[in-house]
């Protein structure tokens, strides 16, 4: 079982700079984030299959989760 992770922004450096990779269903978005590396604090907004979730939802088969980085400035 599978799902696909869209990375946006500068979080796509982290799957080396990839539109998007597959990833393993059954672990909470939290944990499939921190797995392929990034920092979860990173993320700001999640959304599965254009829905707005948050990290703890468990990811299942066929999902779609796009991740939104925090923005910083000065």
């Amino acid at each position: 079982m599978s799902a696909t992770i869209r990375p946006l922004g500068m979080l796509k450096t982290y799957i080396g700079d990839l539109k998007e990779t597959s990833v393993e269903a059954g672990r909470t978005v939290r944990e499939t984030i921190h797995h392929i590396g990034i920092n979860p604090e990173l993320v700001a907004g999640v959304f599965v299959n254009n829905e707005q979730q948050s990290k703890d939802y468990v990811v299942q088969d066929g999902d779609v989760i796009k991740l939104l980085a925090v923005i910083g400035g000065g």
